[in-house]
C-alpha cells in the first residue's frame, strides 16, 4: 500500500483572491457609510460633523471587534453551539416587549446608552443553524422529514417571534432567506408549494391588521410626492449624473425621513448623482460575486452553506433597501448594509463577513473534516 503523501504546506496553497475582493467591497462600503454619516448627521445642529464622525467611528470600531471575533473563533465551536445560539437569540426577540413601544412596534432592547435590535443576531444565528442542519441531513436532504422540516421549522419559529413585535418585513425576509438556502442545498421545490402559500397568507393576515401596513401598501400602489418614498425619489432624481456635491444636498434637511439610515441611498443619489448610485450597486455586485466564487471553491457542505447563507442575507437586505428607496417595493424600515448608520446592523454585517472569511480559511486549512466528525 502506498503511503499517503503529507499535506501541502500552508504557504504553498493557492491564495483565495475572492477574499481580497470581498474585503475591498466591504471596506469601500464602510468608508462610504462614514462619509455619509458626517454629511447627513453632521448637518444637524445638535450633532455636528465631528460628533457624527465620532459616533459612526465608534460603531465601526465595534463592528471591527465583531469581525475579528467571528473570524478567529474556531469553526468547530461555532458549529457545536449553532442550535443553542439560535434559540437564545430567537428568545431575545421577545425581550423588546418588556420596553415601551416605538411607533407601534417592539423591536429594540434598550440599555443605558445603548439600543440593540435582536433581529440582527437572530438572523446571524439562523444561518449558522441552517448550515448545520442542512449539512447533517447529508443524502437525506431531499426528504421531507430530514431536509425540509428541521430547516423550515426553525425558520417558522423565528418568523413567528418577529411577527409578534410586529416586524413583518424581517419575518418575510427570514422565510425567503431560509427557503433560498434550503433550495440551494437540495431540498425539493415541491415541499415549498403549500408552505409558501400558507406562510404568505399567514403573514398577510397578521400584517393587514395594522394601519401602517395598509398605508404603506397604498403608498406603494399610488406613490405621492410628499410620501417618504416620493421624497426619496425626488432626492435621487435631483442628483443628475454627478450630484450636487458632498454635503450640498438639501433633502436631508428634515425632508426625507430616516435620511441617515433607511433612506441613505437617496442622499447618496442626490449628492453623488448617478455615479455614486452606480458605485453602491457595483460594490454589492462585487461582494455577491466574490461570495459566489467562494461557494464554488469550498468543499465542506457546512462551510459552503454558511458562506452562501451570509452572502444571501447581506445581498438580500441590500436589494430590499434599494428597491424600497427606488419605489419598487413597499416602504420597510431596513438598513443598507455597511452604509446606514444603524450600529447593530453594521456590527453584525461585519461579523457575517468575518464568518465568511473564517469558513473559507477553515476549508482551506483542512479543518473541515475534523469539525464535521466532531459533531456527527
Amino acid at each position: 500500500m502506498t503511503a499517503l503523501s503529507p499535506p501541502k504546506p500552508l504557504t504553498n496553497r493557492p491564495h483565495l483572491r475572492e477574499l481580497d475582493w470581498l474585503m475591498v467591497a466591504t471596506v469601500a462600503l464602510c468608508c462610504l457609510g462614514l462619509v455619509m454619516a458626517v454629511s447627513v448627521r453632521g448637518a444637524q445642529v445638535d450633532v455636528g460633523p465631528l460628533q457624527a464622525m465620532k459616533q459612526q467611528g465608534s460603531k465601526l470600531l465595534a463592528g471591527l471587534v465583531a469581525f475579528l471575533v467571528a473570524a478567529l473563533t474556531p469553526m468547530r465551536v461555532l458549529r457545536r453551539f449553532a442550535l443553542p445560539a439560535f434559540f437564545v437569540t430567537a428568545a431575545a426577540c421577545l425581550l423588546p416587549h418588556l420596553t415601551p413601544d416605538v411607533k407601534g412596534a417592539s423591536r429594540w432592547i434598550r440599555l443605558p446608552g445603548l439600543q440593540l435590535q435582536p433581529v440582527e443576531p437572530a438572523r446571524i444565528c439562523l444561518v449558522l443553524c441552517l448550515a448545520s442542519l442542512l449539512s447533517r441531513a447529508g443524502a437525506g436532504i431531499d426528504r421531507f422529514r430530514t431536509g425540509f422540516v428541521p430547516a423550515m421549522g426553525c425558520t417558522v419559529l423565528l418568523a413567528g417571534v418577529l411577527a409578534l413585535q410586529p416586524d413583518n418585513g424581517n419575518a418575510l425576509i427570514v422565510i425567503v432567506l431560509a427557503s433560498c438556502l434550503a433550495l440551494i442545498a437540495g431540498v425539493r421545490l415541491r415541499y415549498f408549494a403549500s408552505f409558501g402559500v400558507v406562510a404568505l397568507a399567514g403573514l398577510l393576515a397578521v400584517a393587514l391588521q395594522h394601519d401602517y401596513v395598509r398605508n404603506r401598501l397604498t403608498d406603494f400602489l399610488h406613490t405621492k410626492p410628499q410620501s417618504q418614498v416620493g421624497l426619496g425619489l425626488i432626492a435621487v432624481g435631483s442628483g443628475g449624473s454627478f450630484g450636487r456635491g458632498l454635503g450640498q444636498g438639501w433633502m436631508k434637511m428634515n425632508y426625507v425621513p430616516e435620511a441617515h439610515n433607511d433612506f441613505v441611498f437617496a442622499i447618496i443619489g442626490e449628492e453623488f448623482g448617478f455615479l455614486g448610485s452606480a458605485f453602491v450597486l457595483l460594490a454589492f455586485s462585487v461582494f455577491g460575486y466574490a461570495c459566489y466564487r467562494l461557494v464554488c471553491k469550498v468543499r465542506d457542505p457546512f462551510l459552503r452553506y454558511l458562506i452562501c447563507g451570509y452572502a444571501l442575507m447581506i445581498c438580500m437586505q441590500a436589494a430590499m433597501n434599494l428597491l424600497v428607496v427606488s419605489g419598487w417595493a413597499p416602504a420597510k424600515g431596513i438598513d443598507l448594509p455597511f452604509v446606514s448608520t444603524g450600529g447593530t446592523s453594521l456590527m453584525f454585517c461585519l461579523a457575517a463577513v468575518g464568518l465568511i472569511g473564517n469558513a473559507a480559511r477553515t476549508d482551506r486549512t483542512g479543518e473541515a473534516t475534523i469539525d464535521a466528525g466532531a459533531v456527527s
